[in-house]
C-alpha cells in the first residue's frame, strides 16, 4: 500500500487543503476524484448509498489515481463500525454529531490499539496491514498518520467545545451546518442572525482551540471566503454535485 498521510501532513505543515465527498459507492467516480488532487476524499457512509466492500473498491481506485488521503464518515459513534473501516485501509474517520467529551473520548479510543483504546487487533484479516504482511509497520505507524475528526452539529456541542478539543487524539473538529441550524430549529436557515452567530461562536472557539478547523463549501466564492476567515479543510462538492452541476449547466447553455 502506498505511504498514509497526505493530508494530515499538509495540515501539519499550516497549508489549507481540500476535500471532497463520495456519495454513491462508485469506485469509477472514486477513481475520477482521486486523479483530481483533492488533498482528502471523504466516503459518506452516513448519508451516501454505499457499502464496505464498495468502500474497498473505492479506496483502492482513489490511491491507485494519487497521494489523495480516503477517509470515511461512519452513520454513527459505533465501534464496530470504526473498526471495519479501518480494518479496511481507512486513512481517517469521521464521526457525526459528536457532543461531549466523554463522546469525543469514545471515538478516539475506538480508532486506537491497547494500551491507548480498545480497538480490537485482526491484522491477518485486515487489507490496511496488508493482511498481516506489514503489521509491524502498521501498528508503528498508523495512530500518528490518521485523522480523527468529530463534527459540532448541535448547539450542546458548541457549548462543549473547548471540552471535545481537550480530548487527546482528536486532530479536527467539523462543522456541520445544517443539523446545527437544525439544533436550534431552523434548518438551513443560515441567513437567520441566531444561526449565523451560533457558527460564529462554533468556528471562532475551535480555532482558538488550535485543533484544525473544517466544514462544507458551496461553490469557490463562498470557500475562498471560509479559508480567509481560517478554515484549514474543506470539503468544497462532491461527485453527485459535480455530474449534476455540469449536466446543468451544460443544457442551460444550448440554443434550442
Amino acid at each position: 500500500m502506498q505511504d498514509l498521510g497526505h493530508l494530515k501532513a499538509k495540515l501539519q505543515a499550516g497549508k489549507k487543503t481540500t476535500g471532497s465527498w463520495l456519495f454513491t459507492g462508485s469506485a469509477d467516480m472514486a477513481e475520477i476524484l482521486g486523479g483530481c488532487g483533492f488533498d482528502g476524499i471523504m466516503i459518506d457512509h452516513e448519508h451516501g448509498n454505499g457499502d464496505l466492500p464498495a468502500a474497498i473498491h473505492q479506496h483502492r481506485a482513489i490511491r491507485s489515481a494519487g497521494k489523495t488521503s480516503v477517509m470515511m464518515r461512519i452513520p454513527w459513534n459505533d465501534p464496530v463500525m470504526v473498526k471495519r473501516a479501518l480494518d479496511a485501509g481507512m486513512e481517517g474517520i469521521m464521526f457525526p454529531s459528536v457532543n461531549t467529551a466523554e463522546e469525543a473520548t469514545r471515538a478516539v479510543s475506538a480508532c486506537r490499539y491497547p494500551p491507548n483504546g480498545f480497538r480490537g487487533a485482526g491484522f491477518g484479516a485486515a487489507r490496511a496491514a496488508n493482511f498481516g504482511r506489514h503489521t509491524e509497520t502498521y501498528r508503528s505507524d498508523f495512530e500518528d498518520k490518521m485523522i480523527i475528526v468529530c463534527q459540532i452539529e448541535t448547539k450542546e456541542a458548541v457549548d462543549n467545545i473547548e471540552e471535545i478539543a481537550a480530548v487527546d487524539g482528536v486532530d479536527m473538529l467539523f462543522i456541520g451546518p445544517y443539523d446545527l441550524s437544525g439544533s436550534i430549529k431552523k434548518l438551513a436557515l443560515f441567513e437567520d442572525p441566531e444561526v449565523k452567530a451560533l457558527f460564529e461562536l462554533a468556528r471562532d472557539k475551535i480555532k482558538k482551540s488550535g485543533k484544525w478547523l473544517g466544514c462544507i463549501a458551496k461553490g469557490a466564492d463562498h470557500a475562498n471566503q471560509l479559508y480567509e476567515d481560517g478554515f484549514d479543510f474543506l470539503l468544497l462538492a462532491s461527485e453527485t454535485s459535480l455530474v449534476a452541476t455540469a449536466a446543468d449547466n451544460l443544457l442551460d447553455q444550448l440554443k434550442i
